[in-house]
């Protein structure tokens, strides 16, 4: 493909294909935080071989430097720049985060903007260092969600930042990236992460990873994801890479949060929601929640809109600019009988991203008014 570039490390190319297996528990009814009721019975996960050189870097990326909280914007766009996207980085922040005090975007956000551009777009979670190299290999550069705390001030703290993965070379150990905020390395060749160091930072977002691709490669992704790309089978292999943690010193609270975020696609509400309760009984970042909204989403699906209120009030006390607060909030009190909050609050959900088709969807819902059909999705 004329748009990357392979750099041969060696002499041998490595034809490997990613087979990931693993076995399910006895199928019996222990208590919901043993990892024996959490791991379903997926079938094994496995893709079609794939050439994996020793070192790899796709060209034709440009850099992005972001403005304050849009990295998501950013990260996107530089990705997009891939497939000579002919939009610019103001088009993908009026799309996806067009309020100035909006500090995050969900991958399904940025999914749905890419759609919209013409370009398929699969976002997973449960991702590894080899379906990453699987995908670069494949000609896809990946971007994933994942910590940083690198920066000055209040920007040396734990943040969720967007970047693209574009290359890896084993020999060093390192996977190549283009960073919004710390650049593209010496010559435009990807500014270089730890296979480790990646791994540590991915693991709070679920290892989660959006690919974007033209509709005639589809059938090539789709080789590579294998499994992965079946929604559901991709979430209980998901739960089961976050249960192995269980018992081991890696369990913590973000082993407990991936948990209920793969319960949550699998419908599996109580134990998503008892596997949330553990994982805030933990800790996590106090910024945690203004990223990833499992927690509300779950208790609001049990029935708990107390819980739902408090978690959102608690992001909202430190930030006012993430709209899903205001969203699930409104749906609590919806649940709750009280119409007047719920609108007033899905109202301010739909005023701070006018994109957001299921807040919108809401306020019809609690106001008795026909479904809006939406221009763009969010």
């Amino acid at each position: 493909m004329r748009y990357w570039m392979i750099r041969i490390v060696g002499t041998v190319i490595l034809i490997v294909c990613v087979h990931i297996t693993y076995t399910a528990a006895q199928e019996q009814t222990p208590p919901p935080t043993t990892p024996e009721s959490l791991v379903s019975t997926p079938e094994a996960f496995t893709s079609s071989p794939v050439f994996l050189p020793d070192a790899i870097s796709l060209a034709g990326l440009s850099l992005v430097w972001q403005q304050v909280n849009r990295c998501s914007a950013a990260a996107l766009t530089i990705q997009l720049s891939y497939f000579q996207w002919e939009g610019d980085y103001d088009d993908t922040i009026r799309g996806l985060n067009p309020h100035i005090e909006d500090v995050a975007v969900r991958l399904d956000e940025m999914a749905a903007f890419t759609r919209e551009q013409g370009l398929g777009a699969v976002d997973r979670i449960g991702g590894t260092v080899d379906l990453l190299k699987a995908l670069i290999a494949g000609g896809f550069p990946v971007l994933i969600e994942n910590s940083y705390f690198e920066g000055a001030g209040g920007y040396d703290d734990w943040l969720s930042h967007n970047r693209v993965i574009m290359g890896y070379d084993d020999a060093a150990g390192v996977f190549l990236s283009f960073d919004s905020l710390l650049g593209n390395g010496e010559n435009n060749q990807g500014r270089p992460i730890p296979y480790d160091e990646l791994e540590e930072r991915w693991r709070p977002f679920n290892r989660d990873y959006l690919v974007l691709y033209r509709p005639e490669a589809e059938d090539r992704l789709q080789a590579i994801l294998g499994n992965h790309w079946d929604v559901q089978q991709n979430a209980e292999w998901a739960l089961a890479q976050s249960t192995v943690e269980i018992g081991t010193p890696a369990e913590d609270g973000f082993t407990w949060f991936n948990i209920g975020s793969s319960l949550l696609i699998l419908n599996r509400n109580e134990e998503a929601a008892d596997a949330f309760d553990r994982a805030l009984a933990e800790g996590l970042p106090w910024r945690m929640l203004w990223y990833q909204y499992g927690p509300m989403e779950a208790y609001l699906r049990v029935g708990r809109y107390d819980d739902v209120i408090s978690q959102a009030q608690s992001v909202i006390y430190t930030t006012p600019g993430v709209e899903e607060t205001y969203y699930y909030m409104g749906l609590a009190w919806e649940g709750l009988g009280d119409l007047q909050r719920a609108e007033g609050y899905l109202e301010t959900a739909v005023w701070r991203n006018e994109y957001f088709s299921a807040a919108h969807e809401a306020l019809a819902r609690v106001r008795g008014e026909p479904t809006p059909i939406p221009t763009e999705e969010s």
